[in-house]
């Protein structure tokens, strides 16, 4: 056995060529992994390896040589990892459909739509591996006897996630906690941007008002709440109001709003957008506020506008109380609009026949009509007629005599018989005269009499006075009609500068 041995026995220098020749082997297979395109192995590379073979260290017979595996697909990241923990392997088709799932981690809040309403709870889809469930206490402050009365089918809510799976599997959700923690937001952002929010008032205590804001309490003082005299603290509640808040502390779980300033703000912006609305000849819904000598105010519904006295009516009106009444809610027309001064010019009587357009037809010259006195002017009286039109008896008119004071000639609320003398519609005139009615009583009169020589004269002389009359016809027009523009003059100087 000995000899067998160490006729096998390794020649060193033998042994060193053939290390030589394994060295620069793996060289330029290192290199030829390198290359981008795989060349031909030379000829003579079998033959090395029949010598490498030959320069085996192991005295003991060497084993076949065992085949490779098969190259395997270099596997991505997460489907090794799945493949490690015996999960299911990730496909195209999962991708997508997990690319369709959130990330959430507990107290996020985010939106679902409402799936399913029970009594023992909500379920939506949050987007999430598995459904939320909204435990029924957990659905408002004030537990519903029906859950519909606050959420419906179909509804999309903002929910606060406080458990991302329960037993069942479901993501644990809360609504109410969900829309406190908004509360808050919306409270501190109306704080720091100072804007306005409603209020519906729940209670009213002795120093003030408990109002609900979102799903947040807040508390009003008395001294903020924006009323009047006559006003209590329990007229306020049911009512939703307008809010400004003064004050947040969220560890302290307090709010503070103030009525006073959020009612001025509100009607200051209501004012102003209903000023840009308003146009010249619309007409539009308003309510009486209060009456001025001069006129009545009307509130638009946050601002403001004038009737003066002569756009009341089509007749003549001394005080806008004969017309309308504080709290009255009428149609006005637009008559102008100044944005600048922030001032509306309103009409009543537009909206009314104007009986003007038929005083034409209505009545003709000589016409014989009653007219009921109104009241006086230095140049004579004004009547109403039965249309209720108005005319004008001038002081040369009333009486057959010469009259200073046409207090002397007729009583204010009697009615008269007179005759049209003339009717301008164009103008809003009618002239009218009691004079020419007592002188035609006085010709039928004389024409009942005796026919005598003295009658006769007394005809002939009073047609001779008729004509005298014709001659002076112009001089009682041009009166009347300086007697109106006097009027109107009048009337526009009676009015204050701001009417």
């Amino acid at each position: 056995m000995t000899e067998q041995y160490s006729a096998t026995s390794f020649d060193k220098s033998r042994g060193d060529a053939g290390l030589s020749e394994v060295e620069e082997l793996i060289r330029q297979t290192l290199a030829e992994t390198k290359k981008p395109e795989k060349t031909a192995e030379p000829a003579s590379a079998p033959d090395k390896k029949d010598e490498f073979k030959a320069t085996s260290f192991s005295a003991e017979p060497k084993p076949a040589p065992v085949a490779p595996p098969p190259l395997q697909p270099i596997l991505s990241q997460p489907v090794a990892k799945a493949t490690a923990s015996k999960q299911p392997v990730v496909t195209a088709e999962t991708s997508a459909y997990d690319a369709t799932m959130k990330e959430y981690e507990p107290g996020d809040i985010v939106k679902g739509k409402v799936l399913k309403i029970d009594q023992s709870g909500i379920l939506v889809d949050i987007k999430y591996k598995a459904d939320g469930l909204i435990p029924i206490e957990e659905l408002a402050d004030r537990i519903p006897k029906n859950p519909e009365e606050i959420v419906k089918v179909g509804d999309v809510i903002d929910v606060l996630i406080e458990k991302l799976e329960n037993k069942e599997g479901y993501a644990l959700l809360s609504k109410k906690k969900a829309d406190f923690e908004k509360g808050w937001k919306i409270a501190n952002d109306a704080y720091h941007r100072r804007s306005l929010l409603a209020g519906k008032v729940l209670q009213a205590l002795k120093g003030g008002l408990v109002v609900d804001c979102d799903g947040l309490r807040g508390f009003v003082p008395a001294s903020q709440v924006a009323k009047k005299p006559e006003e209590t603290l329990d007229s306020f509640v049911g009512q939703t109001i307008p809010l400004r808040v003064i004050e947040v502390n969220q560890r302290q779980g307090k709010i503070v709003l103030s009525h006073r300033q959020a009612a001025g703000e509100k009607e200051k912006l209501d004012s102003l957008k209903i000023l840009e609305e308003l146009e010249v000849g619309q007409v539009r819904k308003g309510k009486v506020s209060h009456l001025k000598p001069f006129g009545a105010f009307v509130d638009l519904g946050g601002i403001e506008g004038l009737i003066h006295l002569t756009e009341l009516s089509w007749k003549r009106v001394k005080h806008p109380s004969e017309v309308v009444k504080p709290g009255e809610e009428i149609d006005v027309f637009i008559l102008g609009v100044d944005r600048v001064n922030r001032k509306v010019s309103l009409g009543l009587k537009e909206l009314l026949p104007d009986p003007w357009a038929s005083a034409g037809d209505l009545y003709k010259p000589g016409q014989i009509v009653k007219a009921k006195v109104l009241r006086f002017a230095k140049f004579g009286a004004f009547a109403e007629l039965e249309r209720g039109l108005e005319g004008l008896i001038h002081i040369s008119e009333l009486s057959r005599e010469p009259v200073q004071n046409p207090g002397d000639a007729v009583k204010i609320g009697e009615t008269y018989d007179v005759k049209i003398l003339r009717v301008l519609p164009a103008e809003q005139r009618i002239g009218l005269s009691i004079k020419e009615v007592l002188k035609m009583k006085e010709k039928a009169a004389a024409k009942a009499a005796a026919a005598t020589p003295t009658v006769l004269a007394a005809t002939t002389e009073e047609k001779k006075v008729t004509i005298a009359d014709i001659i002076a016809e112009k001089e009682r027009a041009k009166a009347e009609k300086e007697a109106a523009e006097a009027e109107a003059a009048a009337g526009t100087d009676e009015l204050p500068p701001d009417a």
